[in-house]
Order: C-alpha cells, then sequence, then structure tokens
C-alpha cells in the first residue's frame, strides 16, 4: 500500500517512515516537540525556504500556519526558528535606540535629584560626619524622612555599606528581605544617578517576558478554540504571528533611524497588528468575518489593557530589584 507525503506529495510505500524525496517524517499527529525541534541546531542557517516564508509572513496572514499543521513543515521555515530570527533581529536594531533613552532619562532624573527634598537647607549637606552613630545623630536633627537628599547624601558621603544605609534610612532590622532590597537599591540608584544599568536590566528581561507571553497567547486561542485544534497547533500560530510582529517592528526602527516617525505611527502599529490577527484567525480557523473580529479584538484587549502590562510591571519590579 502506498501513501503520499504531505509535504511533497510524493507516493511510496507505507511501511516507510520518513519521505524518500524529502525526508520529512510522515507520523500524523503535531507535537509541540515538532515545532522546537532541530531549532537551534539550524536557527542560523538561511535557505530558501526563509525567502520563500518571508512575503507569505508579511502579506498573507495565517497562511504558513495552516500550511505548517496541515504537513507541509519543510517547504517553509520552522515558526520556531522564524520567530527566533526575527526576535533577534528586532532587538539588535532597537539596542541602538537604549543608549538615546538612557541619556533622556539620565537628564530628567538629574532634574528630579535637584528638586528632591527642596525644603533641606543646602548648607547641610556638607556636614562631616565622624562615625555612624554620629551620622544617625544628625540625620535624625536634619529630617526624619527617609528618602531626602540630607539623608541619602550623608550615607554617600561616608561611604556607607549595605547594613549601615539601612540603618541610616532607619529601616528596622526586623524588615522583610524585599523591603531591605528596595531601601538599598533606592541608594544604589541615587548613589549612581544613572537609569542606564536599570534601564538595560529592563530590556534584558523583556526577551524573557514575550517569551513567556507567547504560550500564554496560544493558550487564549486554545480556550477560544479548543474543539477545533490541539495546543501545539495554536502555538504554531502563535510563533507565526509573534514573529509577523518583530519583523513589522523591525521595519518601523529601521524607518526610525532615517526620519523622525509622528506618535502617529504607535496607533498605525496598533491598527496593523489587529488587521494582520483579524485575517490571520479567519484564514488558520475558517471562521466567519464576524467571529474573527470578535475574537482578535477580544484577545487584542486582553493582552494590551491586561496581560502586558502585568508583565511589564514585574519586569520593571525585578529590574529593580536585581540591577
Amino acid at each position: 500500500m502506498s501513501k503520499s507525503c504531505k509535504n511533497c506529495e510524493f507516493s511510496c510505500d507505507d511501511t516507510f517512515k520518513y519521505c524518500p524525496n524529502c525526508g520529512q517524517n510522515y507520523h500524523e499527529e503535531l507535537t509541540v516537540n515538532d515545532i522546537f525541534k532541530n531549532t537551534i541546531n539550524n536557527y542560523f542557517s538561511v535557505d530558501a525556504r526563509f525567502f520563500k516564508s518571508f512575503l507569505p509572513l508579511l502579506f498573507r496572514p495565517g497562511f504558513l500556519a495552516l500550511q505548517f499543521v496541515e504537513g507541509k513543515r519543510l517547504k517553509y521555515l520552522n515558526p520556531a526558528q522564524f520567530y527566533l530570527f526575527a526576535s533577534v533581529v528586532f532587538f539588535f536594531l532597537f539596542s541602538f535606540q537604549i543608549t538615546k533613552q538612557e541619556k533622556l532619562l539620565d537628564a530628567e532624573v538629574a532634574e528630579n535629584f535637584k528638586t528632591m527634598d527642596a525644603g533641606i537647607v543646602k548648607d547641610s549637606l556638607q556636614l562631616n560626619i565622624q562615625n555612624l552613630d554620629n551620622l544617625e545623630i544628625q540625620l535624625n536633627k536634619g529630617n526624619k524622612t527617609k528618602f531626602n537628599r540630607f539623608t541619602l547624601d550623608s550615607l554617600v558621603q561616608v561611604g556607607a555599606s549595605g547594613d549601615q544605609v539601612l540603618k541610616g534610612l532607619g529601616v528596622d532590622s526586623n524588615a522583610s528581605t524585599f523591603e531591605k532590597t528596595f531601601y538599598l537599591q533606592v541608594f544604589k540608584f541615587y548613589k549612581n544617578k544613572s537609569s542606564a544599568p536599570l534601564i538595560d536590566t529592563f530590556y534584558n528581561y523583556v526577551p524573557i517576558s514575550l517569551f513567556v507571553l507567547l504560550p500564554i497567547f496560544a493558550f487564549f486561542l486554545y480556550l477560544m478554540h479548543y474543539k477545533k485544534r490541539h495546543y501545539a497547533e495554536h502555538l504554531v500560530f502563535s510563533l507565526y504571528y509573534f514573529a509577523f510582529l518583530f519583523i513589522m517592528f523591525s521595519l518601523f526602527t529601521l524607518v526610525h533611524f532615517m526620519i523622525e516617525l509622528p506618535d502617529l505611527s504607535k496607533k498605525l502599529i496598533l491598527i496593523l497588528s489587529f488587521v494582520y490577527l483579524y485575517l490571520a484567525i479567519r484564514k488558520f480557523y475558517k471562521s466567519r468575518k464576524r467571529t474573527s473580529f470578535v475574537k482578535a479584538l477580544l484577545i487584542s484587549v486582553v493582552f494590551i489593557a491586561l496581560v502586558v502590562p502585568v508583565a511589564m510591571a514585574i519586569i520593571g519590579t525585578a529590574a529593580f530589584l536585581f540591577y
């Protein structure tokens, strides 16, 4: 008995495990392992599949995901490989914007430090601190507020250690580890008077968070279409969709290098992301127009209004605590 390969449609004996024409495995069920298999080994290889996949990804929403789950898994670029490639390109381009943002934020930070606790007399910052006990007395005389220029500058002048900083700021010795870490990081931030380390740490966490958000995105799709497809198929859809987003962000970043984009460009990105998602859902899940629109709108609202802000808050907190 013969059977046809889903990738190249070559006919051969059904006892063969792999297609003798293209080499694809004949097994029917799509698993999560299929999506990521050989991705790392083949990550930097760019062949004809990339060029066959690039334009369909941009202009045929849902097409690549549909082709992949229907069995044509060697004709186009693997979704996980496409996602990794697109994300690396985007973050490489975006890294050039970070330095500019750091300079702007450093200027704002410096201005905020100048106006911080304006009620404290300027001459009080020049006090000569002999020891920690004397320091604590003078801090109490100056101002009992933990975070003010008098307290922080005095601690910087004496080169206070971690325990000394906590004592100088009046932090209870029985305070939680989180509270102690918070006060130490505030002191570190004030001492450096630079947002660069904090920003760098924040952006280091972003790629990891997006990789975590992707399976959550796929899970939302699974909840909406649980009767139609397996989770692994929703994950394929999500990988290609996120790859499209990274490519779109990269293109906008390249344009921004050449010209200053108006604020309207941010709204344009949101509109394009939504329209692409709507068309991709309609194609991949073979849904009606109204159903596809409602599902695209629902998942967009949930992610933009809830999931992404929560993720950014977690990243910001982690970056502040560990930078």
